[in-house]
């Protein structure tokens, strides 16, 4: 057999285990049958926002998976209404605050720093010195704040 074909197929053998073994885990090492899920909103309700107006943690009982992510809900009423229309519950900007995207960062969320704007939920960061929520509203502008955080997201997401 010619050499060079030999050398081929070593050479394509080879690759093909590393690109296996760099998919895979370690020999004798077994994965989780399951993953955990995506938790979204660090587990608080998205409907308790809209409908008590805080933020209330859910529960795993009332869990519904949506778009990739499990929102946990407090109660079936709650997971009732979110399934009827789940857009309309989960956060504008998933897990970034609205304040800081408007200035070109992505920081994340605390899930009890909340406004529902325009029938949209927006979750802020809380972070010592710097309160996401306290600056847009001192901002005075929120629909220039809304373009702005609109625009970054598209471009963090694409």
């Amino acid at each position: 057999m010619n050499t060079s074909i030999v050398a081929a197929r070593r050479m394509t053998v080879l690759m093909l285990v590393v690109v296996v073994s760099a998919l895979g885990a370690e020999p004798g090492v077994e994965k989780p049958d399951h993953q955990e899920p995506n938790i979204a909103i660090q587990g608080y309700s998205p409907v308790s926002y809209f409908s008590r107006n805080k933020a209330e943690k859910g529960s795993p009982e009332f869990a519904i998976e949506y778009d990739g992510k499990t929102y946990l809900l407090t109660s079936q009423q709650q997971a009732d209404k979110f399934r009827e229309n789940p857009a309309a519950y989960i956060p504008l900007f998933a897990e970034f605050c609205p304040y800081s995207l408007a200035l070109g960062r992505q920081v994340s969320i605390d899930p009890t720093n909340f406004k529902i704007v325009g029938g949209k939920l927006l979750l802020f960061h809380n972070q010592g010195e710097m309160d996401g929520l306290k600056q847009w509203n001192d901002h005075g502008n929120e629909q220039e704040l809304l373009d702005r955080a609109n625009q970054e997201y598209l471009r963090f997401k694409f």
